[in-house]
């Protein structure tokens, strides 16, 4: 099947000149034609059988060369066909190496020495590439500029360029068939679409072009990824080594599930999702807006990947391909047909790939781009795209998110008490989310898991030492491991009288903090600590080495016991404190004056601190999430 969507053209905007055309017509098409009219010309000399041959064959000719279907030539089709079945289209995958030889078998991963920070450098027929991830995974997502302003202005030195800006963004909830009532309060929470995950990797690319030597392209490209770091120092960015290369790229083809990996006439399956790949393009002398690209990331499928290339001289957008992914064909269709709407309504052209679905994923992974000759069009900067599970509102009204899914073991820790923790677990579920708890007081989870349940969305309870093998997290599908014990053994006492009404702030307490309230480096979030349960001796399975799965410790009350296991945390989620622990939270952290407004929180208030940051929020609970949780203050705790 193939797309093409046109907005109502004006003057010659229907019609698309390439390089090699005049009046939209090939060159090789009129070679064709002339060679058809003379094969009938000789033909007729000749007479006879000669002639009929002839004349079929210049039919033939003349029909694959003008006749078109679907919106293309009759000789693009069949070139197509020809390299789908010549192409091996199937594959197992068993990790991000099978991924990388499925996608593009000739490309070789080496490493590379950045500023003395080791990188990935991609090697294949065209060029090497060097991937950039930019961001940082724990804060909010940044502004990011046109390709135009990164690319190095034209140097007789400086090989052939080309720069790949490779972005994917995993809506919440999911665009997935079926909902359930976490998905439908999750919705009503955010009115309408979020990001659960975004990402953004850029790939810088030296041409095969002009007869430089391997270790000229080498050096270049080294010389354009310092340039790029220094001038992006702000946003921020990083080199991938060998390994995070691997991992990034197998993500961005959502290849989290082990599997056969087909590709089909009208799609891709891999990872136990479908997807299709289009090529976009606005009518000529427009630009590509930066707001068009943020709506696409939020396109109802279970992810969408985005990728945008530009090139020297110009500096202009030479492609724009977007790559849907869906659990299944109707899904996919629907996802469809919403950006069908989507680029109509901003005058942009389509095209569906298929037939070169496996092309297309090669397209879309940070491997270096894919540009046609003569086909470009500007592009403007792009937006900062919010990404992150939302846990309320601020002051303005506006959502506030939180990254509490990363590609890495994370560490959140609450105080606050049960219902705060299962408002956390019913918004993740509606993220993705699988949700495993383990709880001392099982008893007093079986509500809120029976008001939860649906269809493909289990939550696991068990007690706090029990082994249990945790599946593999993925942006799709990150994993959430409740520790519920109540308090430590040494917690302070807290609430001997309830928080005034009249002691909230009005307003919103300032942002800044001084200090550095997290360690950065907390590494594994499983240590030792005296009555913990986190304790390396209980045999929790999670490790270091564990990607997108997130330990969130429930705490009703904060003790001496709880900071070690506060300063390691890379998120606090705090709802309204007693003195004596925003005392010993605001002593552990250096969070300076900041520490009063700990104690002066409305009760439906939270506090998130985050590095050198605190942010507030009110939790701005649904109606669904009020008649399963009930109203999620902390509860009153005496001792």
């Amino acid at each position: 099947m193939s797309i093409e969507v046109v907005a109502p053209p004006t003057g010659d905007a229907g019609r698309i000149v390439r390089s090699g055309q005049r009046f939209g017509v090939r060159l090789n098409q009129i070679i064709v034609t002339q060679a058809a009219v003379v094969a009938v010309l000789i033909g007729a000399i000749q007479g006879g059988s000669a002639l009929v041959v002839a004349v079929i064959s210049a039919v033939g000719l003349l029909a694959l060369t003008w006749v078109r279907v679907r919106g293309r030539w009759a000789f693009g089709w069949l070139s197509t066909m020809l390299r789908f079945i010549a192409r091996t289209r199937s594959a197992r995958i068993d990790g991000p190496a099978a991924v990388l030889r499925f996608a593009a078998p000739r490309t070789l991963m080496t490493t590379a020495d950045l500023a003395g920070t080791p990188a990935a450098v991609l090697a294949d027929d065209f060029g090497l590439t060097l991937l950039l991830e930019i961001g940082d995974p724990s804060g909010e997502a940044p502004p990011l500029p046109s390709l135009a302003t990164l690319l190095p202005a034209t140097d007789q030195d400086q090989p052939p360029t080309q720069i790949q800006l490779v972005l994917t963004g995993v809506p919440a909830p999911p665009g997935r068939p079926g909902t359930g009532p976490a998905e439908s309060s999750y919705r009503a929470l955010c009115e309408g679409s979020s990001l659960g995950h975004h990402s953004a990797v850029l790939a810088v690319r030296v041409l095969r072009t002009g007869g430089w030597t391997e270790e000229e392209l080498r050096r270049g490209l080294l010389g354009l990824g310092r340039r790029l770091t220094r001038r992006l120092a702000s946003l921020p960015v990083r080199p991938l080594d060998h390994a995070t290369a691997m991992r990034a790229i197998a993500e961005l083809a959502h290849a989290g599930n082990p599997g056969d990996a087909r590709e089909a006439w009208s799609g891709l399956r891999l990872g136990g999702l479908t997807q299709a790949t289009f090529r976009c393009r606005p009518r000529p002398g427009e630009a590509l807006p930066g707001h068009l690209v943020a709506r696409l990331l939020h396109l109802p499928a279970a992810a969408t990947t985005v990728a945008v290339t530009s090139e020297l001289p110009s500096g202009r957008v030479t492609s724009l391909l977007v790559r849907l992914a869906a659990t299944d064909a109707t899904a996919l269709s629907t996802t469809v047909q919403a950006l069908h709407r989507l680029l109509a309504a901003e005058g942009f052209r389509m095209r569906r790939w298929d037939g070169a679905h496996l092309p297309g994923l090669t397209a879309t992974l940070p491997l270096g781009g894919w540009a046609e000759s003569g086909d470009s069009f500007d592009g403007s900067d792009l937006p900062a795209v919010p990404a992150g599970l939302m846990v309320g509102r601020n002051r303005q009204g506006r959502s506030v998110q939180a990254r509490l899914f990363r590609p890495a073991p994370t560490l959140v820790l609450l105080v606050g008490g049960l219902p705060g923790a299962q408002l956390l677990a019913f918004r993740a579920i509606a993220a993705g989310a699988r949700v495993l708890v383990r709880s001392t007081r099982p008893q007093a989870w079986e509500p809120f898991v029976r008001g939860a349940a649906a269809p493909g969305k289990s939550i696991t309870v068990m007690p706090p030492n029990r082994l249990l093998d945790i599946p593999a997290g993925s942006p799709l599908r990150p994993t959430l491991t409740i520790v519920d014990t109540g308090r430590a053994e040494t917690a302070h006492p807290v609430f001997d009288e309830p928080p005034s009404a009249g002691s909230s702030v009005s307003g919103e307490p300032p942002s800044d903090v001084s200090g550095d309230p997290l360690s950065a480096a907390s590494g594994d979030p499983l240590f030792a600590a005296s009555g913990d349960p986190l304790s390396a001796a209980s045999g929790d399975p999670l490790s270091a080495a564990d990607r997108w799965q997130t330990t969130l410790v429930v705490r009703d009350a904060l003790g001496t016991g709880d900071l070690d296991l506060a300063t390691r945390a890379d998120l606090l989620v705090l709802q309204v404190l007693d003195p004596a622990e925003a005392a010993l939270l605001g002593e552990a952290l250096h969070l300076g004056a900041t520490t009063t407004y700990l104690t002066r929180m409305r009760p439906d208030m939270i506090a998130l601190v985050n590095r050198r940051t605190v942010r507030w929020a009110t939790l701005a609970q649904t109606q669904i999430e009020a008649a399963l949780v009930g109203e999620a203050r902390r509860p009153l705790i005496r001792i």
